[in-house]
């Protein structure tokens, strides 16, 4: 089929990719390798994922002389590999926050919920109304943790527990949610139940509840908000709107691993450094953190004095030059015997 469409984006080959980049001033030293890296990862991942580093000129697509293929190539590979890194971690701090919840939800009003009345009014159900506060959106989110267990996309464990016993616990329903519902879960308890959640993530003698109930709120979203964001195809280093974490805490719990003049200049405040902070604040657990250190020292010691264009890879990523030093520090701030 054609038309006299003249497309902004036309179809073109990987031999027709490669020429633009050539015209973009983009050096192709082994043109096998760039054909296959295109035929990979497709042109707008390697390409229009990172040239905002390389670009001569803002709003153009011309690239300063002397970028190279491969430094592209490098910068998605890094990327990819922080990203699976970061996600993993994400993902450790979800199930302690689902673990947690669910142990102080059983422990104090019980075991049993009745996944066909969406009043949420039975006293003997833990998801009734009365257990949590009065919350804007309280109801629809009780009603929607509930709905959960009768939804198609139910998980093997929720079924089983459906179909073959007398009632299905919070630490079975808990594995049926996303992330995203069970922070909201987490919103609607009672004041003293909140900060034992938090007292379980922040124990930390300095701070207030109040101050440890606003960081663990805001340091959840800007979890979930870079998970989401990453999901959907956005770079490790260029995610922007997240949540900014509250000075105070931060730079109490991070145990000097950004100082108050970084923050002010928007370093570890709402960025990629951010989420790696938030991340070590939150895993309470020396042997995964131990872990998660490892992975990042894997992945960005090779690249720690490398350059492209006067910018190194660690500054490109947007994080501070010295940032596993800060880290190893950190950890052995948080497990002094790790």
């Amino acid at each position: 089929m054609s038309n006299n469409i003249l497309y902004n984006k036309p179809f073109k080959t990987y031999d027709e990719q490669i020429h633009l980049l050539i015209s973009r001033n983009v050096e192709i030293d082994d043109y096998d390798f760039a054909k296959d890296a295109l035929s990979s990862f497709s042109y707008y991942t390697l390409i229009n994922g990172y040239k905002n580093t390389f670009l001569s000129e803002p709003g153009t697509d011309n690239f300063i002389p002397g970028t190279n293929f491969k430094d592209l190539y490098t910068l998605h590979i890094i990327d990819s590999n922080l990203n699976n890194i970061i996600l993993k971690n994400i993902l450790f701090v979800e199930r302690f926050l689902k673990t947690r919840l669910a142990y102080l939800i059983s422990q104090n009003y019980g075991v049993f919920t009745d996944a066909h009345d969406m009043t949420n009014c039975n006293p003997d159900d833990y998801l009734c109304r009365t257990n949590y506060r009065s919350a804007n959106g309280r109801n629809n989110i009780l009603k929607s943790i509930k709905e959960s267990l009768k939804s198609s996309r139910a998980n093997s464990s929720v079924i089983h527990y459906m179909q073959h016993k007398n009632h299905v616990p919070a630490w079975i329903l808990t594995t049926n949610i996303p992330f995203g519902l069970t922070i909201k879960w987490y919103g609607i308890l009672k004041s003293n139940d909140k900060a034992d959640i938090c007292e379980t993530f922040i124990p930390n003698s300095i701070l207030s509840v109040n101050d440890k109930k606003e960081f663990l709120t805001i340091s959840l979203s800007l979890l979930k908000e870079y998970r989401n964001k990453i999901a959907h195809g956005n770079r490790a280093f260029s995610v922007q709107g997240l949540p900014v974490l509250p000075k105070k805490q931060l730079l109490i719990l991070s145990h000097d691993a950004i100082s108050e003049s970084e923050y002010n200049a928007n370093v570890g405040k709402s960025d990629l450094f951010a989420v790696i902070l938030t991340c070590f604040i939150l895993i309470n657990n020396s042997y995964v953190l131990t872990n998660f250190y490892s992975d990042l020292y894997y992945i960005l010691y090779p690249y720690k004095d490398i350059k492209m264009h006067n910018q190194s890879i660690l500054e490109i990523l947007g994080l501070p030059a010295d940032i596993l030093s800060r880290l190893e520090k950190l950890l052995g701030r948080l497990f002094p015997s790790t």
